[in-house]
């Protein structure tokens, strides 16, 4: 299936930064265009409010269907980084109650999460641990992974919520969800499972119930949806309370006026996203398989970080010595190709890459590390384009 029509953007240009952000599909377009002349508030009772509802609910079944769930399971939010915080915030604070404690005591509550979640995960969490709460962040290998074994050992009498994603967004590495669910199954305590799966809708088999996760992240602008608009997936009995109050909407979970529009053109790229996502997997990791020969082929020197094996198929992290990896990206925009360094979330933050510290890369190849991650329908071509791009850039610019 083509997702893209043709870009209005000069052909010379190759897109290879698809974990920060993706262009809009033609189908989420078309249905993003069909539903912007409706203006009626979906909690009206007249007629053009009772149209918006008709459409906001539409889109509610087609996400919970391409994941498995029931409608009544999902909440639109504004973006992945929203349904983090709604479900780490909302969580905790009902995850008190449920546990008989008094709301403003963190103490005696325990999270568990890893040191290269998302900024979006790692920072409520933080922030709530000042506030008293007992959190303990895993190590990972240098590869990338958490350890079931590990996250078992961690768990104690009053751990609640276990944060692990599903796909990390720098370094490609797909988690062992499945497993780390058996692991909080066998301890034989009630702990909640949240996982961000912003990064593995076009690429990965995705079915709550199959994964047994409680709460999952989702986010339209990863798969080739529009950027503003999120979803959080909430098993039915998972104890939750309003982060962002002032309105019944959303089950009284999201105060505010929905966005029909952004909902609609959001399920509909979920769902292209959902219908061969295995077989776009082996075609584009093929692509990503000849691009890192290609690039070892002109830069022998070159040095992949992240896992060889179970790695998400768009993704390679790659650090060229001697080269500064912003100096590369920018280098590589000047001759029409879009890459990064780390996640566009961190794009501020002048710390080295806490995600590359935690697999135990040296500073050093921190500071060179590059990222590509390739869209759906990336070919050969493009990869000749990237990796005979890079060894220009590696030939004018590395520090000798």
């Amino acid at each position: 299936m083509s997702f893209l029509k043709p870009s209005a953007a000069p052909k010379k240009r190759v897109y290879a930064d698809a974990a920060a952000s993706t262009p809009i599909s033609a189908r989420a377009r078309r249905e993003l265009s069909r539903l912007l002349p409706l203006y009626g508030n979906p909690g009206a009772l007249h007629a053009e409010g009772v149209s918006a509802k008709k459409e906001l609910e539409r889109a509610r079944a087609s996400v919970a269907a391409s994941v498995g769930a029931h409608a009544d399971e999902i909440v639109f939010t504004a973006s992945g980084t929203e349904s983090n915080n709604l479900a780490i915030q909302g969580l905790l604070r009902e995850g008190l109650t449920f546990a008989g404690l008094r709301r403003s005591d963190l103490r005696d509550i325990h999270a568990i999460t890893s040191e290269i979640e998302h900024p979006s995960v790692l920072e409520p969490l933080r922030a709530l641990k000042r506030d008293g709460l007992e959190l303990t962040e895993l190590p990972v290998d240098r590869e990338g992974f958490v350890s079931p074994k590990e996250l078992a050992e961690n768990i104690k009498d009053n751990t609640v919520f276990i944060l692990i994603q599903f796909i990390n967004s720098e370094v490609g590495t797909v988690q062992p969800i499945k497993e780390i669910a058996k692991e909080i199954r066998k301890s034989g305590k009630k702990i909640y499972l949240h996982c961000d799966a912003s990064q593995a809708p076009l690429w990965m088999k995705m079915n709550v119930e199959q994964l047994h996760v409680d709460l999952m992240t989702l986010d339209a602008q990863k798969i080739l949806g529009p950027k503003g608009v999120g979803a959080l997936y909430i098993k039915r009995g998972t104890p939750i309370e309003a982060v962002m109050r002032g309105g019944w909407q959303e089950r009284g979970l999201r105060g505010g006026t929905e966005n029909v529009p952004l909902a609609g053109a959001f399920a509909a790229a979920l769902q292209d996203a959902r219908s061969g996502a295995e077989k776009r997997a082996r075609k584009i990791g093929a692509v990503r398989d000849y691009l890192w020969n290609e690039i070892k082929k002109l830069l022998p020197d070159a040095i992949l970080h992240g896992p060889r094996i179970a790695r998400v198929a768009n993704n390679l992290n790659v650090s060229i010595p001697g080269l500064d990896g912003d100096m590369a990206v920018i280098a590589m925009d000047a001759v029409g190709i879009a890459i990064s360094t780390r996640s566009a979330c961190s794009t501020g933050d002048e710390k080295p890459s806490h995600v590359l510290k935690a697999l135990g890369t040296s500073d050093k190849s921190v500071k060179e590390a590059i990222r590509i991650t390739l869209l759906p329908d990336a070919t050969r071509a493009e990869a000749r384009r990237i990796a005979s791009g890079l060894a220009d850039v590696v030939s004018r610019y590395r520090q000798k």
